[in-house]
């Protein structure tokens, strides 16, 4: 079984090395390379962090569709609606083979205004529109929850657990193996210098976050990963 592995770029991924960084992105096999949706860096607050929409069309014009691109996760209740679709999953259908990640936030890292947008209505318009399945949109959401559970077996999408536990990973596996097409990904995402990452019959994708590094650190934490 071919494992999937991508990547989670760090917040200051694009302030320095950045081509030679997105060259040895290149040289390996790596299935998508995803940027967060943080308005502070999450290591540091005092670091520089990429804007989302930026760094996607950036690594879009350097990468020439070498492998995907992908946001894990945009918060949907971080902006008015109008403008979460106008500036930023509207944009996002229109690259082919994206992987869209949504969620509904938590104060981990930051505190943002909590706009309350309906994630079920958010994944009904995203599902039914043109430009998602004309460029092969990969769908997924994160979280824990049984509603989070239930919209996954609904619109037959993926689901994304960051880190935590077997027994709670088990239960998106269980939900997800029952979708007989599903239009996205079953992923978990673990730190890339102490991976954890569970055995399971399903072919899920395994996203490897990576630290904010400098160049030596960031080729070796690759090598590490894709040897």
């Amino acid at each position: 079984m071919n494992q999937i592995n991508s990547v989670l770029l760090p917040g200051e991924f694009f302030k320095n090395n950045f081509l030679e960084k997105a060259e040895k992105l290149m040289s390996i096999e790596v299935d998508t390379v995803y940027l967060f949706d943080h308005g502070k860096n999450p290591a540091n607050k005092n670091l520089d962090v990429y804007e989302l929409i930026d760094g996607i069309f950036k690594l879009k014009e350097v990468v020439n569709d070498q492998f995907s691109l992908g946001v894990c996760v945009l918060n949907i209740n971080a902006r008015p609606y109008q403008e979460l679709f106008d500036e930023y999953i509207c944009k996002f259908l229109e690259i082919e083979n994206f992987k869209l990640g949504i969620g509904t936030g938590d104060d981990k890292f930051e505190k943002r205004t909590n706009f309350s947008n309906d994630i079920e209505k958010i994944i009904n318009e995203i599902v039914n529109s043109n430009r998602f399945k004309q460029n092969n949109i990969n769908l997924f959401i994160g979280g824990n929850s049984e509603k989070k559970l239930k919209l996954i077996k609904k619109y037959e999408i993926g689901i994304n657990q960051w880190i935590g536990t077997k027994n709670s990973f088990g239960k998106k596996e269980f939900t997800y193996s029952q979708i007989e097409h599903p239009r996205g990904n079953l992923s978990l995402c673990s730190k890339a210098d102490s991976p954890i990452f569970f055995d399971s019959e399903l072919n899920y994708e395994k996203i490897h976050v990576l630290k904010d590094s400098n160049r030596e650190i960031f080729f070796e934490t690759i090598d590490n990963i894709f040897r």
